[in-house]
């Protein structure tokens, strides 16, 4: 622990001067809680030099981090992402579209504001930076039977752009889902009815 702290007293130092970075000097930088901001800043302020190597970290992070860090690289990657607008990196972003910053909030994220979601939720926050270029490709993933758990963060990203844009396709798409979601709860509801010992209900 001790060891962690003074390595990472030194790369702040290093940020600081200004002093040209390893790629794992970086990338453990950008998976610190207490560096990452100064890295994200940093790295932004390069435009896309950096662009390339975060890129290819999205199909191959750097195997020198631990379990804990690995994860933790993905939320600075969101970050310099959607500063830079990064279309290339969408994909990466959809994938990652329920990664937190903490774990104290995963279970009533959803009954948050906005900008609570948003401030919690880097990928989420990315795609919405990066507005309409973003949109077919969070459609198609909803509309291509996304996980469960995908399904929310999705239509929150898409409709919060959309409420930016006013792109008549999003409407369209929310409509279909609101109508997916009323035919499921009918659905459901007369499911409840049935296993209660009710009767199908007259069409």
């Amino acid at each position: 622990m001790k060891a962690c702290v003074v390595s990472a007293i030194a790369l702040l130092g290093s940020l600081a001067r200004a002093q040209p970075l390893s790629e794992l000097q970086l990338a453990r930088l950008l998976a610190d809680d207490t560096t990452r901001q100064a890295a994200v800043d940093r790295t932004v302020a390069l435009g896309n030099g950096r662009l390339p190597l975060l890129l290819a970290w999205t199909r191959k992070p750097p195997p020198q981090l631990n379990e804990l860090e690995q994860p933790r690289l993905l939320i600075g990657m969101a970050d310099v992402f959607g500063r830079l607008k990064t279309n290339e990196a969408i994909p990466f972003l959809i994938k990652n579209i329920r990664l937190h910053r903490t774990d104290g909030l995963r279970s009533n994220i959803w009954m948050k504001t906005t900008e609570a979601v948003l401030s919690e939720m880097p990928a989420i926050s990315a795609l919405t930076q990066l507005g309409s270029p973003a949109l077919e490709d969070l459609m198609s993933a909803y509309l291509r039977s996304a996980p469960i758990g995908d399904r929310v963060p999705l239509i929150f990203t898409i409709s919060r752009i959309g409420a930016v844009t006013k792109i008549p396709r999003v409407r369209e798409f929310l409509m279909l889902v609101r109508g997916e979601a009323t035919f499921e709860r009918t659905q459901a509801e007369e499911g409840l009815n049935l296993f209660d010992g009710g009767q199908l209900r007259a069409k």
